[in-house]
């Protein structure tokens, strides 16, 4: 009996053995040993289980591990929610099924007190002793700090290629992940969100643009903001690669001396910086390159006035737009210019002095050896830099020595200018003996003029509207017979440096009043109208006697002096027994008078038939005249070379035409002048 009862304890402790055994080797946990969380945000516990196959769990619970015999504080129940302490209660729950051997936990809103406690799971409340679930614990850290994102940028950033920042944060609260934004900054935007190691997802967002030169040494910021509000930011510093860019040249001062050396220097924006250089000068609209290749260029030829320095800067990435013009200004002392000279004019001698300087000069004169007197008021040209003054004296100089010196703040120029005056003749014109001849007496008209150098010749025309005859050379006088249609003259000066010709003048002449031919007198429609037409020098004064006037009656005189014809217009009532009307022209040298007889009952027909006698014997003069000036003309436009042989004018100038080889046939003609 003994023995048997041995034998059964003995089987169902092998048994029970072997349960033990076959239960310990399936019933697995898997959970991580420690897991961060930030203040106020959430944390998902990652929990995983195996068990017997032939078993069906069907809840899990969670337990903060205490050291103390009987306490098994609460984490998470689903079958004694009453029994959760205080500061997880509310705060967790199950995010897995236990049948499907899930055991994940849940902790929202961690807070302080949540740090550095152990929790487990237990599943259905398997005893111990067939599987202690407290030996696989997981460790809470609760910080109050978020971490710093991690930031980094694209190895190449060039301008005009695509640049992307990415940001990326780890984190423990899968349902609520935090947000990550870039501020202001331009460009697509993508996010991604995946787990990392267990218990631990990634937040990742990315932006890409295309890179600018601005961009270079730009700070791109990445906030974070995590559930329960805490914040966190990283930045990182972009490098973007240009070329050559704001290209300037700079200098010391932009106002120098002519023969100064001057340092510039090209300063230009470049990523890498710039490590070669081109150098140039624009001057008189002409680029000239310089033999410098570096970031600095001694300059030691500065020319005179403005020099304008331009410099183009070279990276491996390119080149730049040439800079804008660095003008530099070389002043200089007083240079005389070549064209300063003395001449003589109108009776003067005049001396012109002209020099370049900058800054503008002062003019002085010096007349043989005498003291410096200052000049009057010299113009300057800005365009060129030249300041002129003149000199002048009156009166005639065989020799004069006049030295022009000029100055400013960097020197002085000075040139003697001694000079021989020679000129043409100047101030001809004609005089007239005697100055008030009678028609028919002599006059002679002298040539007069102003001439340094002595008058050699002398030529005297007679002027016919715009045509000029040569009537003699050599003399400087010419004797005439006049009549009181002699004409106009003018006369030429010659000496070795030229010729100058005076005004055109017509000869004096006075005689005594003729009336002419065109007188008349004519009535009508009750009034009475007289014309006395008088050729006189001086103007003669014209007396009316009219018919017999009563004392009631009224007369209009009207005078009208064209040149030497003096057209007198007497209007006034018409009377029976009017008589002759007389006309009555007096002036220093005589008078003369004429009847005009009036018609009595002449109508307007007799007036416009005598005004038309008178018109039409004016249209055949006038029709000669065009005839004769035709003939005159047509005559100077053959090819025809006509010499003139000047004589005497005595009463009628006689011209005579020759008939010269080039134009043979030509008959001789003679042309008396009146």
């Amino acid at each position: 009996m003994i023995t048997l009862r041995k034998h059964v304890f003995l089987c169902y402790t092998l048994q029970v053995v072997w349960c033990v055994l076959v239960v310990a080797e399936e019933w697995t946990v898997t959970i991580p040993n420690q897991i961060s969380g930030l203040m106020g945000s959430c944390v998902l516990i990652p929990c995983s289980f195996t068990h017997p196959s032939a078993y069906i769990p069907t809840n899990v619970a969670w337990y903060q591990y205490s050291k103390l015999p009987g306490k098994y504080p609460v984490v998470f129940s689903r079958t004694k929610p009453g029994d959760i302490v205080e500061h997880y209660s509310g705060r967790t729950e199950l995010v897995g099924r236990a049948s499907d051997g899930d055991c994940s936990l849940m902790i929202n809103g961690m807070i302080l007190e949540h740090n550095g406690e152990d929790i487990y799971p237990w599943v259905d409340e398997v005893s111990k002793s067939v599987f202690a679930f407290f030996q696989w614990r997981v460790t809470l850290e609760v910080t109050d700090t978020a971490p710093r994102p991690q930031l980094s940028v694209s190895e190449v950033q060039r301008e005009g290629g695509n640049v992307t920042v990415s940001c990326a944060v780890l984190h423990t609260c899968p349902s609520s992940p935090p947000s990550l934004s870039f501020g202001d900054q331009r460009g697509v935007v993508q996010g991604y969100h995946t787990e990392e190691i267990q218990g631990r997802w990634r937040v990742l967002s990315t932006i890409s643009f295309v890179a600018r030169a601005e961009d270079h040494e730009k700070v791109v910021a990445c906030n974070v903001t995590h559930p329960g509000g805490q914040t966190a930011a990283g930045e990182v510093v972009l490098d973007v690669s240009y070329a050559p860019r704001s290209v300037s040249v700079t200098g010391g001062s932009t106002v120098v001396q002519v023969g100064t050396n001057l340092s510039l220097s090209c300063v230009s924006d470049a990523n890498p910086p710039a490590s070669s250089y081109l150098w140039y000068l624009l001057r008189d609209g002409l680029v000239m390159p310089l033999n410098h290749s570096t970031e600095t260029a001694a300059v030691t030829d500065l020319h005179p006035d403005e020099n304008a320095f331009h410099c183009t800067a070279i990276n491996p990435l390119g080149r730049s737009k040439p800079s804008c013009s660095f003008v530099v200004t070389a002043e200089y002392k007083p240079s005389i210019l070549a064209n300063s000279s003395c001449f003589y004019h109108t009776g003067q001698v005049i001396c012109r002095c002209q020099a370049r300087a900058r800054p503008r000069a002062k003019v002085l004169w010096m007349v043989d050896e005498g003291p410096l007197f200052p000049s009057s008021d010299p113009t300057t040209s800005p365009q060129n830099h030249t300041v002129m003054d003149i000199w002048a004296a009156e009166g005639t100089y065989e020799n004069v020595s006049v030295t022009c010196l000029v100055n400013n703040t960097h020197g002085y120029d000075k040139l003697l200018l001694s000079v021989f005056v020679k000129a043409p003749p100047t101030n001809v014109s004609i005089s007239q003996l005697p100055a008030r001849p009678l028609e028919g007496e002599k006059v002679t008209l002298s040539c007069l003029g102003h001439s340094h150098l002595p008058i050699s010749s002398y030529r005297w025309y007679r002027v016919f509207g715009e045509q000029s005859v040569l009537l003699r050379e050599d003399s400087g006088s010419l004797s005439l017979s006049v009549t009181r249609d002699v004409g106009r003259f003018r006369c030429s000066a010659l000496n070795e440096m030229g010729e100058c010709s005076s005004d055109t003048m017509a000869v004096n002449v006075e005689y005594a009043p003729a009336i002419l031919p065109l007188s008349f007198c004519s009535g009508n429609d009750g009034q009475v109208r007289c014309e006395c037409v008088v050729d006189s020098h001086p103007v003669a004064k014209i007396i009316w006697t009219p018919w017999r006037i009563q004392d009631n009656q009224t007369h209009n005189i009207t005078d009208l002096l064209n040149w030497r014809i003096l057209r007198s217009i007497l209007i006034g009532p018409k009377v029976d027994d009017m008589g002759d009307v007389l006309c009555n022209s007096t002036n220093e040298h005589g008078s003369a008078f004429l009847k005009l007889p009036f018609i009595a009952g002449e109508t307007s027909a007799q007036r416009s038939l005598f005004y038309g006698g008178v018109g039409g014997a004016l249209l055949l003069v006038l029709s000669f005249a065009s005839f004769l000036f035709w003939r005159f003309y047509s005559t100077k436009r053959r090819d025809c070379r006509v010499a003139l042989e000047e004589v005497e004018l005595k009463g009628a100038l006689q011209v005579i035409h020759h008939d010269p080889t080039d134009c043979p046939g030509s008959p001789e003609a003679r042309v008396h002048w009146i």
